[in-house]
């Protein structure tokens, strides 16, 4: 049996950090009803779509094994069928504009009025309250503001991190919050609002370099590496591609020069402890560029991590995913979409020896799981023909 069994969520989310969070409640055996607009859906579905695919990648890479229905909430049917699906679920999630539900009767504490056991989880940019509350936020701009998107050098353009998600970790972190509000739902039978903000989310994805910025001052970009100009730390030529040596400890170095066979550079006084090789970086730079060149980055990697020398060919992301360790550990999933074209998806990121994540079903067609939805919430036949004549769903 996995962890969420049983639990149903209700998915009010959209786009990419909401439909994040959910998609991971999901692999964990979740059943996430996800509310989509009647003819139109996610704001995803169609976004970044390539040619000749039915949904967008960022669409499908959140929102497979969910069941999807199409409600117009500005309906009186439409906020009927809110509340009685609010009624019978664990959790509700949504990532629309402050306030925006609440306007329409459908917020948290609306919703909690109803199901008091309730879990709501709101993902916004800046929280649900204070003077930022309304100001709109995406992955970018959060990187802007936080300080993520600063490299460190007044004269230096910012740069949006690559392989930075700020979109992607907030859901995660919802993700997390709303597990500790299962159990502790569990322990008090009481429902709780959790109320996750983009800022926040990227402040604790900083906060190694956001500690040392508070000791040091701001002289350097939170998000560049806890080492600074080491020189066995960084990236080198090889002859078919680049490595990164990750050399922070003297059992590195010289691991590193037994396999370069450079019982010259062990011997050299200038490089025998941290602080001199640090004084002299530049000519113990050119010295490992000079004798890393010649290698094939794929054999020197191999070479150096079994010698306990940290490195990494710098791969490209289709080469990681090429590796069979991702297939091993079943952190690739493979799905189709809703016209059945094979995707592969990701799974959670962990391996459990039993029960572990996994997906529950295919990427959704728009409304596919509406009627039976519905029926599940005691709608009959002709109330779900009404509800589809009035446009409410």
């Amino acid at each position: 049996m996995k962890a969420l069994e049983g639990i149903r969520v209700l998915d009010l989310t959209h786009a990419l950090a909401g439909p994040f969070c959910t998609y991971h409640l999901g692999l964990l055996g979740a059943d996430v009803v996800k509310v989509e607009r009647p003819g139109v859906g996610d704001d995803f579905r169609a976004f970044v779509r390539e040619p000749g695919w039915s949904v967008g990648s960022a669409f499908a890479a959140v929102n497979a094994g969910k069941r999807s229905i199409t409600v117009d909430l500005k309906t009186a049917g439409g906020k009927e069928l809110i509340r009685r699906l609010a009624a019978v679920s664990d959790v509700m999630v949504e990532n629309q504009r402050p306030g925006a539900l609440a306007e329409m009767g459908l917020g948290h504490e609306d919703l909690r009025a109803l199901n008091p056991a309730l879990i709501t989880c709101t993902v916004s940019g800046f929280g649900q309250g204070g003077e930022m509350a309304d100001w709109p936020a995406y992955d970018h701009t959060i990187q802007a503001i936080s300080g993520m998107a600063w490299t460190g050098d007044a004269s230096d353009v910012p740069s949006q991190g690559r392989g930075f998600s700020i979109d992607c970790f907030s859901g995660y972190v919802a993700h997390s919050a709303i597990l500790s509000a299962l159990v502790r739902r569990g322990r008090t039978g009481q429902g709780q609002h959790l109320d996750v903000a983009m800022l926040d989310a990227t402040a604790l994805l900083m906060g190694v370099g956001l500690v040392r910025q508070m000791i040091s001052g701001d002289r350097i970009s939170a998000t560049q590496a806890v080492v600074q100009d080491r020189p066995t730390v960084g990236p080198f030529r090889t002859r078919d591609g680049w490595l990164w040596l990750s050399g922070n400890f003297q059992n590195h170095w010289e691991a590193l020069c037994r396999v370069l066979k450079a019982d010259d550079l062990l011997a050299d006084p200038r490089f025998q402890t941290p602080t001199a090789r640090l004084e002299h970086k530049e000519a113990l730079r050119a010295e490992l560029s000079q004798r890393i060149a010649p290698h094939d980055a794929a054999d020197l990697e191999v070479a150096l991590m079994e010698s306990g020398a940290p490195a990494a060919k710098v791969r490209t992301t289709r080469e990681m995913l090429e590796m069979p360790v991702m297939r091993e550990r079943g952190m690739l999933q493979d799905s189709q979409t809703p016209d059945g074209m094979p995707i592969t998806l990701m799974n959670a990121g962990f391996v459990a020896d039993a029960d572990g994540p996994s997906l529950g079903g295919r990427l959704p067609g728009l409304g596919e799981h509406t009627e039976q939805v519905l029926g599940e919430l005691g709608y009959a036949p002709q109330d779900i023909q009404d509800l589809r004549a009035a446009g409410a769903i």
